[in-house]
């Protein structure tokens, strides 16, 4: 067994060592926190690859009904508009999960969330080409969206992407450590989240504005305005959601939202360990 656990954290290490040698040109960056025992925690910060680029961020969950209608109906535009050219897309698949002082995360939909979150964190780091992992995300989200999470793994062949680095990464344990990254990242949101999906552009949330947020980008950018961004679309930021509107998001301490999702949801949060 202890061989096993040690020829783990060596292939922890040796992706983690791949994955911060590629990301030259991406948004993510991650510090490396080892102890005697082998990898403790991964450490993610985050930044524009491209500082004229406007950084489009999405916290989410992956059985969050709301999030994954803005995965599968919004989100795409931006690759169809060409408006991704302008932007520095980040997606964090933690959302209102939870983490216990001996880093066992609680998610807020139970632990097939918790597997699919877990899912889609190893996909952003085994494909880190931005058009390959979001081809694979928005494919399991669509799934989702539909009511049919169980048949997520036939992304792989529809796709035709391979199966074993999720896999590997998943029951490796990187998988995890991913995860109590995306973790950090979220709690270190400030203003800290309410809701998911939690959408921010250039670090500042829209709140239940979300679906507008391709306004917001073009409204960011300085430089030359591309053909998506059309004239007179000058808008504020909204400071704050309106308490007597309907909001299309699930909140950090619902345990049953209203969904179309056809797997039985949780009454009560479960836990997952990896």
């Amino acid at each position: 067994m202890a061989s096993s656990s040690s020829s783990s954290s060596v292939f922890v290490l040796c992706q983690v060592i791949l994955f911060c040698a590629s990301i030259q040109s991406s948004s993510a960056q991650i510090t490396v926190l080892s102890s005697p025992s082998g990898i403790k925690e991964l450490e993610f910060t985050t930044h524009s690859a491209d500082a004229s680029k406007v950084t489009l961020a999405l916290h989410y969950e992956t059985l969050c009904p709301y999030c994954s209608n803005f995965m599968v109906n919004y989100l795409p535009q931006i690759f169809s508009n060409g408006l991704i050219d302008i932007i520095d897309l980040q997606l964090i698949p933690y959302g209102n999960a939870r983490i216990t002082s001996d880093k066992v995360i609680t998610c807020q939909h139970g632990p097939t969330e918790c597997e699919l979150n877990t899912v889609e964190a190893c996909a952003l780091q085994v494909w880190p080409a931005q058009d390959k992992h979001f081809n694979f995300i928005n494919c399991v989200e669509t799934f989702v969206y539909n009511g049919q999470q169980s048949q997520w793994k036939s992304c792989y062949s529809k796709l035709g992407y391979e199966e074993e680095p999720i896999n590997e990464c998943y029951n490796s344990g990187l998988g995890q450590q991913l995860e109590l990254g995306y973790a950090k990242a979220t709690g270190a949101l400030n203003p800290p989240h309410k809701y998911v999906p939690w959408v921010t552009v250039n670090d500042v949330p829209l709140y239940d504005d979300y679906r507008s947020f391709q306004t917001y980008v073009c409204n960011a950018y300085q430089g030359t305005k591309p053909a998506a961004c059309q004239e007179g679309q000058q808008m504020d930021i909204i400071p704050n959601a309106n308490s007597n509107q309907m909001l299309e998001v699930t909140f950090m301490e619902e345990t049953s939202p209203t969904t179309n999702i056809k797997s039985p949801i949780a009454k009560a949060r479960r836990q997952m360990k990896f």
